[in-house]
């Protein structure tokens, strides 16, 4: 797991086994309805977003979301590293120093991405609201519609990207 970040596993045993990831102790949602209601509130259905890993911060800030996640994605993501994209959307914001900072990792590492100014797009800014737990956060990055990362430091993006991020 990357460091300064605590890892939750979330699966629905009616619907997966639990993935076998190192991290925490998976939370069963078919079992523990509190837990469903969070991830509810997070915009992540039980039903068909799972299995699930959130990486964060010892005080709750979430920092990664992975969902609809393999077995091999959830043990990578679970360790703090990505999996192979093929599309990235980053929600920015142009008076954002943090956002051009990740733009520019982005670029390092060859990754093609789509900007959204959430400054002008009010379904963007309810996206990044809705899956940082109502947090109006920037960057938010999306990587295929299942890997969610709010301000990511240079290295953890870096990571993430794992110079395996497919090139379109």
């Amino acid at each position: 797991m990357h460091q300064n970040l605590d890892c939750q596993v979330y699966f629905n045993s009616h619907e997966q086994a639990a993935p076998p990831v190192p991290c925490g102790e998976p939370v069963d949602v078919a079992h523990d309805p509190q837990a469903a209601h969070e991830l509810i509130k997070l915009g992540i259905s039980p039903r068909h977003d799972l299995p699930a890993v959130l990486l964060k911060e010892p005080g709750g800030k979430i920092r990664v979301v992975g969902l609809r996640l393999s077995p091999e994605e959830a043990a990578r993501l679970a360790a703090g590293e990505g999996f192979p994209t093929s599309t990235r959307r980053v929600y920015s914001a142009v008076w954002c120093p943090d956002c051009r900072r990740a733009k520019r990792v982005l670029e390092e590492a060859d990754a093609r991405y789509e900007e959204v100014d959430i400054d002008r797009d009010p379904r963007a800014e309810a996206a990044v609201l809705e899956r940082s737990g109502g947090r109006r956060v920037v960057p938010t990055l999306l990587f295929d519609d299942r890997l969610w990362a709010f301000n990511p430091d240079p290295p953890l993006l870096r990571r993430l990207l794992d110079g395996q991020a497919e090139r379109n």
